[in-house]
C-alpha cells in the first residue's frame, strides 16, 4: 500500500468550516486515509512526506461547463482535430488543478472516448463526465452555425425527446444536456417536451444541465425539475426563489460573456454569438439575484478554443468574487457544490476521510486572495502526484 503525507499547509477542506492549521492529510492509495494533528503522524519510514509550508491545500477543482473539443472558428475541423484538442484540453485543465470537468457537448462522442481514454489511462487529464450529444428542438440552440455535424441530437415531441435521452445513455453519456433558448430569442421546446425529457433522464439516473438563458426558458427548466440551469442570464427574484427551494444549482459562466463582449467585433458574424449582447446585459444583476435568494452555486467555464485558455476556472473564480460573492463561497462553489452537482458528493468535493485524493495545494490563502489558485503548488489525482512546483 502506497502511503503519502501531506503535511505544513492551511487545510480548507469545503466542509464549511474555516481554514486550519496543524493538519496533516494522509493519503493510502487513491484515498483520503485520514486527517489529523500534525504532531500524531510522527515520521513514519515508510510514507513519503511533501512539506507545503506555505500552502493551502483544498480539494481538487471541478469545472461544470465545457466543451472540450469545440471552438468557434474552428468548428469544421473534424473528429480528429477535435479529439486531439480534447486530449490536450484535458491535460492543461488537470495541470491547472481541475480535477474533474462536466462536458456538456463535443459532437460525436469524442467527449465519451476521451473519459475512457483517461480512465484507462491513455491519455493523462482530468476525469470527464460527459453529456454526449446537446438535445435541442430541430434548428435550437446547439445545432446552429458554426456548430459541427454531430454536435446536437435534434428532437421533436414527447416521444422523441424520451428517445433522444436513451441514445445519450445508450452511447455512454454520464450526464444529460438540453437548451431551451438561442440567438433567435424565444423559449424552445415545448414544456410538455422539456418535463418528458428530464423525466426520462431521472429514470435513467441521469442528471440534466439546462442551457438556460432568459427567463421564460429558466421558468420552464424550473418547473421540469433540471438539476442544473447553465448561464442564468436572466433571472428575476421569483424564479431565483423557485430555483433556491427546488435546490436547482447555478452554473454561471461569467467570465466567458465578458470576454466575448471585448472582442465583439470578431464575433458579432457568428450566428450562434447573436445574442450574447442582449445575455450581457442582465449577466452579472442576474447572479447577484440568484446569490440572494440563496441559489446554489457551482462554477463553469464554456472556454472555447480562439477565445482565451481552456483551463480558466480560476480566472472564473475571480469574476464571481468580483460580481459579489466571497473567496470561500467561489471555493465551495468550485469543490463541494461541483460534486454534489454531478451526485459524486460521496466521493469528491472535500477533504474527508474516505474521499478519492484529488487534492489541489496553491501557494498562499485562496480564502483572501481568490487569484491564490493560479500559483500552483502541487495538484494531486486519485492519489498521484501529478504536478507543481512542490514536486520538485
Amino acid at each position: 500500500m502506497e502511503r503519502l503525507i501531506l503535511r505544513g499547509a492551511q487545510l480548507f477542506d469545503a466542509t464549511g468550516r474555516p481554514p486550519q492549521a496543524g493538519l496533516a492529510v494522509v493519503i493510502e492509495d487513491d484515498r483520503i486515509a485520514d486527517v489529523l494533528a500534525d504532531g500524531d503522524v510522527g515520521h513514519p519510514a515508510s510514507a513519503r512526506v511533501i512539506d507545503l509550508a506555505g500552502c493551502t491545500l483544498l480539494p481538487g477543482l471541478i469545472d461544470m461547463h465545457v466543451h472540450l473539443g469545440w471552438g468557434a472558428r474552428v468548428a469544421r475541423d473534424g473528429d480528429a482535430a477535435m479529439a486531439l484538442r480534447a486530449a490536450r484540453n484535458v491535460r492543461s485543465a488537470r495541470a491547472a488543478g481541475i480535477t474533474t470537468i462536466r462536458d456538456v457537448g463535443t459532437a460525436n462522442g469524442i467527449a465519451i472516448a476521451v473519459r475512457d481514454a483517461v480512465q484507462r489511462g491513455d491519455v493523462p487529464g482530468s476525469n470527464v463526465v460527459p453529456c454526449g450529444q446537446i438535445i435541442c428542438m430541430t434548428g435550437g440552440h446547439g445545432s446552429e452555425p458554426p456548430a459541427p455535424p454531430g454536435m446536437a441530437r435534434e428532437a421533436d415531441g414527447v416521444e422523441d425527446c424520451r428517445k433522444a435521452v436513451r441514445e445519450q445513455v445508450k452511447a455512454g453519456a454520464d450526464c444529460i444536456k438540453v437548451t431551451t433558448n438561442g440567438p433567435l430569442n424565444v423559449v424552445e421546446f415545448t414544456q410538455e417536451e422539456l418535463d418528458a425529457l428530464v423525466d426520462e433522464a431521472h429514470r435513467c439516473e441521469r442528471r440534466v444541465a439546462c442551457h438556460a438563458s432568459i427567463l421564460g426558458s429558466a421558468r420552464m427548466a424550473i418547473r421540469a425539475g433540471v438539476d442544473t440551469v447553465e448561464h442564468g442570464c436572466d433571472l428575476d427574484e421569483d424564479a431565483a426563489r423557485q430555483m433556491a427551494d427546488r435546490g436547482i444549482t447555478m452554473v454561471p459562466t461569467l467570465l466567458v460573456t465578458k470576454l466575448i463582449m471585448d472582442r465583439w467585433e470578431e464575433f458579432k458574424a457568428i450566428p450562434m454569438m447573436r445574442s450574447i449582447p442582449v445575455r450581457a446585459k442582465r449577466h452579472v444583476e442576474s447572479f447577484r439575484i440568484a446569490m440572494a435568494a440563496g441559489v446554489t452555486m457551482a462554477a463553469g467555464t464554456d472556454m472555447f478554443f480562439g477565445l482565451a485558455r481552456f483551463e480558466s476556472l480560476a480566472e472564473e473564480l475571480e469574476s464571481m468574487v468580483g460580481s459579489g460573492m466571497t473567496p470561500t463561497d467561489a471555493l465551495i462553489a468550485a469543490t463541494r457544490n461541483g460534486a454534489a452537482a454531478l451526485g459524486m458528493r460521496d466521493r469528491l468535493g472535500t477533504v474527508e476521510r474516505g474521499k478519492t485524493a484529488d487534492l489541489l495545494a496553491v501557494e498562499g490563502d485562496p480564502t483572501q486572495d481568490i487569484a491564490a489558485l493560479r500559483r500552483v503548488a502541487l495538484i494531486l489525482s486519485e492519489g498521484r502526484p501529478v504536478g507543481g512546483g512542490r514536486l520538485q
